[in-house]
């Protein structure tokens, strides 16, 4: 299931030696272009007309990101409950017990609507790279053909593949979460519409911004090993009340409404598994 070219255990092997992987065809066309009809009636952003393009009349961190702060539409539950994803997740981690994450999407306009403010999102791992050592896997979903100049995901293998002489070299860095490193140093991951990439979180990353003529939509999408009972309830209550994460209330993203409006998604059996409520 992780790659067509080779097999899961070559994959994974690749994966964990690379600390990112591209897996092509998993997210259905269909599914991927539903994500982006829910962007754009949140937005009420105009494809055809750059007057709508600036959405956010004050970005914040949505800014150069281009977060969106969408949770739990429909159509980003079926991307998160698609068999094929949780297969890719389920290789990977080598386990079946796996609670999927309530992440938001990702859209960047053109180069030309560009806002002079805006600025690419500086590299950064989502943890102290000192102090986690677990195997925890992040992904997003390129709802687009994506190219390197479309604000692509990139990131620093460099880094990731020499982690522990970093670490050393490193101790004492200003800032741990935050390498000092060129665009020089930035691979950039491109992808077709539906491919699933892959990153550890143990890999500094971030995303470039859209130097290109065409719109950049991505939803992101990830799974981790189940948790605590209270962790469950937690998140039944989140679906429930179409609450955004925690973490995203705190980071108070322009437009996030709390809580997100509509009924509770429709779940399959294999949505309610990575729910938490079977």
């Amino acid at each position: 299931m992780l790659n067509g070219m080779m097999s899961d255990g070559q994959a994974r092997d690749q994966f964990l030696k690379d600390g990112y992987l591209v897996v092509p065809d998993v997210v259905p066309v269909a599914l991927c272009q539903a994500v982006i009809d829910a962007i754009l009636g949140y937005t009420r952003v105009n494809l055809h007309d750059p007057a709508t393009w600036h959405w956010q009349k004050d970005p914040g961190q949505g800014g150069g990101h281009g977060i969106v702060p969408l949770h739990h539409h429909q159509a980003l539950w079926n991307v998160r409950q698609h068999p094929a994803v949780y297969e890719v997740f389920r290789d990977l981690y080598e386990r079946d017990d796996l609670w999927v994450t309530m992440d938001r999407v990702s859209y960047k306009p053109p180069a030309a609507a560009r806002r002079p403010d805006w600025c690419r999102e500086p590299v950064h791992w989502d943890c102290d790279p000192w102090s986690f050592d677990d195997l925890s896997i992040q992904g997003l979903v390129y709802l687009t053909d994506t190219d390197e100049t479309q604000g692509a995901f990139s990131c620093v293998p460099s880094i990731y593949r020499d982690l522990d002489n970093y670490r050393a070299a490193n101790v004492a860095a200003e800032s741990r979460r935050h390498p000092d490193v060129s665009d020089n140093d930035l691979k950039a991951i491109t992808g077709t519409a539906g491919s699933l990439v892959l990153f550890h979180r143990l890999l500094p990353h971030t995303s470039r911004l859209n130097e290109s003529a065409q719109h950049r939509f991505v939803q992101y999408v990830a799974m981790q090993p189940v948790g605590t009972e209270a962790d469950r309830q937690q998140r039944i209550r989140e679906w429930r009340e179409r609450l955004p994460p925690a973490w995203a209330i705190r980071q108070k993203i322009a437009g996030q409404q709390i809580p997100e409006p509509g009924e509770p998604a429709r779940l399959t059996e294999l949505g309610k598994r990575l729910v938490g409520i079977r």
